[in-house]
C-alpha cells in the first residue's frame, strides 16, 4: 500500500480490517503489534486494544517462542517480503491453550515504516471435522479407497494394507486402475466415466460380479459400494471394498454339503415309499369280497399321501441334482409342443376343479435344451397356477419371441402373490404365509427348481403379480439358430 494517503488513514484502516472475518494484525519490524481488529478477541480470547505494544510470539505456542524472532526474520531475509500463502501453524490463546491456525503473511510498507500484515484464521472445527472423518474411515471395516474426478486415490484407510498389500502412502496419487485387474483395465475407463456422468449410490451386493488386485498381482473377488461426494474441489467418489473370498469359499463347502445330506436323504426315503405305493396299488387290485370298501377307502388315502411324500422326495432329489451352470447333450426343443403336452398332462387337475388349459404359443420357437427339463418347468408353473386359483378359472400358457429370445409365459386369474412376498417366491423352501395359512399343498420348491432349470438354459425366470386378480409368471430363453435345409 505504498503511497497511498487513503490506506494512512486510521479509521479507513480499522474499517477494512474489521471487516475481515479474520483476527487481522499489524506488526513493526520489532515483532511488537501495532494494531489488531475486533476479532482478535474472537480468535485470541484478547481484546484487541489489549494486544497493541505486545511482542507478536505472545500469540505463539511456547514450545516454539524462543524461535519465532528468527523465523520473522527470514520472512524478510529469506521471502523478501513477499506475500506468504496459507500457512498451516499453530498458536495460542490469552490463557495459553493452543489452535491450529491458517496464518498468511503480507508486507505493508507506509512513508515512513513497514510492516508485516498477519492474517490468522481459527480452524479448529475444520481439523476436528477432518479427524472424526479420519476416525470413521479407520474403524470402516471395508478398505475405503476415495478418488477424485481423474481417478487419482486421495484419500485411503489403513484396511488397505489387509485387503490389497498397499502401504495407505503407496496408494495416495495413483490411479484406482492400480486395484483392478489388468484383464479389466481396459473397459474400466468407461465404466468409471460412466458412472461420473451420472454418479449416484451403488451399494454392495448389487449383482455384479467383481474381482479386484492385490500389490503381487492376485486377483480375488469383491463387493463394492460407490457413494458420490460433492466437494469445493468437484466430485469425488468413495470406495468401500469387501473381500469376499472366505464367504464364498463357505458358500460352496456349506451348499456341497447340503446337496450331499439331501440326496442322501432322500434316496433313503424314496426306497420305503416305493415299496408302500407298489404294495397299496397292488391291494387296490384285489376284488371286492377280499377288500372291504372302507379298506380300499383307506388304501385310497394312504396311496394319495405316499404319492405325495414321494413327489416331495423327487422334488429333493431334482433340487439337489440339476447342474445349474450347464445342460447335457441339449437338444432342439419346440416350445409350442412342451407347452401343449403340459395342457395335456394338466388335463385330470383341471378338471378336478372345473378348470380350463388354453395353450397361445404359435409354432416356431424353438431353443437348445433338454425337453423332459424344461417340460418339468412348464408343468410346476401350470400347477402353481391351478393350486392358487378358484375352482371354474382358466390357466392360459403364452409364448412369443422378442428379438433373439423367445418366452413362455403362465397366466392364472387366482389369488395373487402380496407384493412383500413376491421378491422371495424362486427362493428355497419358501411358502407364503397365506399358502400356509390356506393349506395350499406344497413344499416351496417348484420354483426353485423351475429357476435352476432356466438358469441352466441360459435364460430368466421372473413373475409379477396383482391380489386378487392373478399372477404371471415369465421364461425367457435364447432362440435357437435357424435350421438351413440342405438341398441335393
Amino acid at each position: 500500500m505504498e503511497g497511498s494517503d487513503r490506506l494512512g488513514d486510521a479509521a479507513l484502516w480499522r474499517g477494512v480490517v474489521d471487516a475481515s472475518p479474520d483476527a487481522v494484525l499489524l506488526v513493526d519490524d520489532e515483532g511488537l503489534i501495532v494494531s489488531a481488529n475486533s476479532h482478535c478477541l474472537e480468535v485470541f480470547g484478547t481484546p484487541p486494544d489489549d494486544l497493541v505494544g505486545r511482542p507478536v510470539e505472545t500469540l505463539v505456542p511456547a514450545a516454539v517462542r524462543a524461535s519465532h524472532p528468527r523465523r520473522r526474520a527470514s520472512f524478510e531475509g529469506v521471502h523478501g517480503g513477499r506475500p506468504m500463502g496459507l500457512l498451516h501453524l499453530a498458536a495460542a490463546r490469552s490463557d495459553g491453550t493452543e489452535f491450529p491456525a491458517e496464518i498468511s503473511l503480507a508486507k505493508v510498507s507506509t512513508d515512513d515504516a513497514t510492516y508485516v500484515c498477519a492474517t490468522v484464521r481459527d480452524v479448529s472445527s475444520r481439523v476436528l471435522e477432518q479427524e472424526r472423518f479420519r476416525s470413521l474411515l479407520e474403524a470402516a471395516p471395508d478398505a475405503m479407497v476415495i478418488v477424485d474426478e481423474s481417478a487419482s486415490i486421495v484419500v485411503v484407510n489403513r484396511q488397505v494394507v489387509n485387503i490389497f498389500g498397499y502401504e495407505p502412502e503407496e496408494l495416495l496419487g495413483r490411479p484406482i486402475e492400480t486395484l483392478v485387474p489388468e484383464r479389466y483395465r481396459e473397459g474400466h475407463h468407461a465404466l468409471r466415466a460412466g458412472f461420473l456422468g451420472q454418479p449416484g449410490v451403488r451399494p454392495m451386493g448389487s449383482g455384479r460380479e467383481l474381482y479386484a488386485a492385490r500389490k503381487d498381482g492376485s486377483e480375488f473377488p469383491v463387493e463394492i459400494s460407490l457413494s458420490p461426494l460433492q466437494t469445493e474441489e468437484g466430485i469425488l467418489v468413495s470406495a468401500a471394498v469387501r473381500d469376499i473370498t472366505e464367504r464364498l469359499r463357505l458358500q460352496r463347502e456349506t451348499d456341497r454339503l447340503r446337496d450331499e445330506l439331501v440326496a442322501t436323504v432322500s434316496h433313503e426315503l424314496r426306497t420305503p415309499l416305493t415299496s408302500i405305493i407298489g404294495y397299496v396299488e397292488l391291494m387296490t387290485d384285489l376284488d371286492e369280497e377280499d377288500l372291504s370298501l372302507p379298506a380300499r377307502r383307506m388304501l385310497e388315502v394312504i396311496e394319495r399321501n405316499a404319492n405325495r411324500e414321494l413327489r416331495l422326495v423327487n422334488d429333493l432329489l431334482d433340487l439337489s441334482s440339476i447342474d445349474v451352470t450347464t445342460v447335457e447333450e441339449p437338444q432342439r426343443v419346440s416350445l409350442a409342443t412342451v407347452a401343449r403336452s403340459s395342457a395335456e398332462g394338466a388335463g385330470a387337475a383341471a378338471l378336478s376343479k372345473a378348470m380350463s388349459v388354453s395353450v397361445q404359443v404359435p409354432p416356431g420357437l424353438f431353443v437348445e435344451g433338454d425337453p423332459v427339463r424344461l417340460a418339468q418347468v412348464l408343468d410346476n408353473l401350470v400347477a402353481n397356477a391351478f393350486k392358487f386359483s378358484a375352482a371354474g378359472g382358466e390357466v392360459v400358457v403364452a409364448g412369443g419371441r422378442e428379438g433373439e429370445e423367445v418366452w413362455l409365459e403362465v397366466r392364472d386369474r387366482g389369488t395373487g402373490i402380496p407384493p412383500e412376498d413376491l421378491p422371495r417366491i424362486f427362493d428355497r423352501l419358501f411358502r407364503s404365509a397365506d399358502a400356509v395359512r390356506d393349506q395350499v399343498p406344497g413344499a416351496g420348491l417348484g420354483l426353485t427348481i423351475a429357476r435352476a432349470i432356466v438358469d441352466a438354459h441360459r435364460g430368466r425366470i421372473s413373475a409379477t403379480s396383482t391380489l386378487g386378480e392373478g399372477t404371471t409368471v415369465r421364461v425367457v430363453l435364447p432362440e435357437a439358430p435357424a435350421v438351413i435345409e440342405e438341398t441335393g
